[in-house]
């Protein structure tokens, strides 16, 4: 018996979805099958196969468990440069920033995988859609702090703003895009009154 038929159904199934995401966000949906998962993860193939019985079942858990742990992430990220004096919005660029010039960064997951039409399916889309209305639902909470008086707009365009640039930033392999749309927004932010 492998020593992975003895760990816990919690442990197997974080050994699955850290498979998944390594795999998933450096191969794409596409190029990843079941036993590469089992490989990578030692899980064995019936274990997978009970906890996901399909790839299209473990690619909607891999979603959800991106958005979750990269949202925890970009939160605390934010918090971070908040308290070194940025201002809420544009910490949102230096936070994006950190992740940008990590080692693997391979632009944003949900965007890559949403260009993967033949594997998605109306439910991955709506994690996907899911995952950006969370990011403009924050956006607007940031906002909220120390902008009062932003117009309502201002989050979605933020938004829209931050995903061009992430796009860009991995097309370029560069953050010259992202310090263009943090200038952009600083500029913007100045035009508000406070």
């Amino acid at each position: 018996m492998s020593p992975a038929a003895n760990i816990s159904a919690d442990d197997a199934r974080r050994a699955v979805l850290q498979a998944a995401d390594e795999l998933f966000y450096a191969h794409g949906i596409g190029g990843v099958v079941m036993s590469d998962v089992r490989d990578s993860s030692g899980v064995s193939m019936r274990r997978l196969y009970a906890m996901y019985p399909s790839k299209s079942e473990l690619v909607a858990a891999w979603l959800t468990d991106r958005h979750d742990r990269w949202m925890t992430w970009f939160t605390a990220a934010v918090e971070r440069h908040v308290a070194g004096g940025a201002d809420p919005l544009l910490a949102t660029f230096d936070a994006i920033g950190e992740w940008v010039a990590a080692p693997g960064y391979r632009g944003c997951a949900f965007i890559n995988s949403l260009a993967e039409t033949s594997e998605l399916t109306d439910s991955h889309r709506t994690i996907i859609a899911d995952h950006k209305r969370d990011l403009v639902h924050h956006l607007a909470g940031l906002a909220a702090r120390d902008h009062h008086d932003a117009p309502e707009w201002l989050p979605a365009a933020l938004a829209v703003i931050i995903d061009g640039a992430i796009v860009q930033c991995t097309i370029f392999a560069s953050t010259e895009p992202l310090a263009a749309a943090r200038s952009a927004v600083r500029q913007l932010l100045e035009t508000i009154p406070a």
